[in-house]
């Protein structure tokens, strides 16, 4: 049992059903669209510790991210694909909001990306 085979890799396979690139961390070169798991802020919080068992709760971003050759477009694609994340995630998690959109280049790339905030439990 570790968070990526119980948590990260289970949630990538789930987002897997949407018509985009799912990646469980940060990628090396940047396709659209994409959705990336990193861990967010704060990562881990400990929720029970009784001596062989500890219990933490895991706070992970789901960013989704499309290409930026057109605003209204652009901002119409992202907004689908979050939306298409938030339906999509499985039971077990606290879905938290989706952040203001902003623009990003990766080399010859502009993209523009938003950031989801979601939560689950893990036992160890």
């Amino acid at each position: 049992m570790t968070i990526e085979t119980d948590i990260r890799t289970p949630l990538q396979a789930t987002l897997s059903t949407i018509a985009a690139n799912v990646y469980n961390g940060i990628p090396e070169t940047m396709t659209s669209p994409s959705i990336v798991l990193i861990p967010g802020t704060p990562y881990l919080e400990s929720v029970l510790i009784n001596g062989a068992t500890t219990k933490v709760k895991i706070n992970l971003t789901v960013t989704g991210v499309v290409a930026y050759m057109n605003n209204a477009a652009a901002l119409d694609n992202l907004e689908q694909l979050m939306i298409d994340i938030i339906s999509t995630m499985p039971d077990g998690y606290e879905v938290g909001d989706v952040n203001q959109p902003q623009s990003l280049e990766v080399g010859a790339g502009k993209y523009l990306i938003a950031d989801l905030q979601v939560s689950t439990y893990y036992t160890n």
